[in-house]
């Protein structure tokens, strides 16, 4: 039987995950980005399952950084792009696949990057704090 040399996949295999926070001032008048900060995180390493999906990857670092899960994230109107992404080498992975689909190999470094919209165009005073509409103290 030729089946014992085909090597079994690892039940878990380490990536190290680079994560980038995406902030967009978006203007509610003209339903674009203004400008764009992009914040660097602390690289996290995780041990996943080959047969974890892009999108549960995805879950799984938004969770361990507390942030909200993207399906509860509320859009301004105009703004269509992905709230989230994930890469390798260079390339976007899709949420349907699994990491062994994308062949993606033990130990691989892997760019997260998630946007946050800065509404630009209104002013909101909560607790004596004022938010600003215009500068870069938003971001």
């Amino acid at each position: 039987s030729v089946s014992h040399l085909v090597p079994k996949p690892p039940a878990a295999m380490k990536l190290t995950i680079r994560p980038r926070i995406q902030k967009e001032k978006y203007s509610i008048y003209w339903k674009t980005s203004m400008s764009t900060k992009t914040e660097l995180l602390d690289e996290v390493s995780m041990d996943v399952p080959p047969s974890t999906t892009v999108a549960a990857l995805k879950a799984k670092i938004a969770a361990s950084y507390g942030w909200e899960p993207v399906d509860q994230l509320l859009r301004l109107e105009g703004f269509e792009e992905p709230w989230e992404l994930l890469q390798h080498q260079g390339c976007e992975l899709p949420d349907d696949l699994t990491i062994e689909d994308c062949a993606i190999p033990e130990g691989s470094l892997l760019i997260h990057k998630r946007i946050v919209l800065v509404a630009e165009g209104w002013k909101i005073v909560t607790n004596g704090d004022d938010d600003s509409d215009t500068d870069d103290d938003d971001f």
